[in-house]
């Protein structure tokens, strides 16, 4: 079992956290956020995917009106977190969609993240963990380890799962001398955590209810991710 570690002992004073969806911020680094904030530190946080696809079918919820409505629930996320001053940026790349490699709209996505990294500089990126089961979660990190090389810079980094535990194959876990496993003791701030997870009304109540196939978190899945301990990974390589 790797030790339990306060928050606010990581050193670092300028943190960019990165978000495949509004609601991942919230999940996967809550309690670290909501830590951090209090103590000061500067945060900017990096919203990925516009969000729009968890309910498809929706007919009262079409794309445009549910990517508002999560980028609505983040910015209150945010505020239950202590975060409200913090800036945050939506990049507003279609969820579930990331433009592959190659395309025009990822290199200007690449482009408009490496602006962001090279004038923020952080010391420490939170992102997803690279092969979380997920096609954003892994896009994102790519992203954003992209972003980072073409800056000219190299932050350390925090990498959470938001669906490993829960969704990934063997292969899809750290492999030996890949990450160290990190643990932070958030029990001071889970009740901010819990909260900002609830802001996200669309993921986790039934503000929509007419799409039988749309997405909601479980409430299983919701306490596994709000207990009093938050796990990272640290690259080793």
């Amino acid at each position: 079992m790797s030790d339990v570690r306060d928050p606010l002992s990581l050193p670092h004073r300028r943190i960019l956290v990165v978000a495949p969806h509004q609601d991942d911020e919230s999940l996967g680094c809550g309690g670290l956020i909501a830590a951090l904030a209090a103590d000061g530190r500067a945060l900017s946080i990096l919203f990925v995917t516009d969000g729009g696809a968890s309910h498809r079918n929706s007919p009262t919820w079409p794309r445009a009106r549910l990517a508002t409505q999560r980028e609505q629930e983040a910015e209150e996320a945010l505020v239950r977190l202590g975060a409200a001053r913090a800036p945050r940026i939506f990049l507003r790349l279609p969820d579930a969609a990331m433009p592959p490699a190659g395309t025009p709209a990822h290199a200007a996505a690449l482009a408009r993240v490496t602006e962001l990294v090279r004038a923020f500089e952080p010391d420490l990126v939170i992102l997803p963990w690279r092969r979380d089961p997920h096609c954003d979660h892994r896009d994102a990190w790519l992203l954003t380890t992209q972003a980072l090389s073409a800056a000219g810079l190299d932050p350390e980094r925090l990498e959470y799962a938001v669906w490993l535990d829960e969704l990934g194959h063997p292969d899809d876990h750290p492999l030996p001398g890949e990450a160290e496993r990190v643990v932070f003791d958030i029990d001071a701030q889970v009740a901010r955590k819990r909260a900002a997870v609830a802001a996200h009304l669309s993921q986790a109540s039934d503000l929509i209810a007419d799409d039988p196939e749309g997405f909601r978190l479980s409430a299983g899945t919701i306490a596994r991710l709000t207990g009093p301990l938050e796990v990272y990974w640290r690259p080793l390589r």
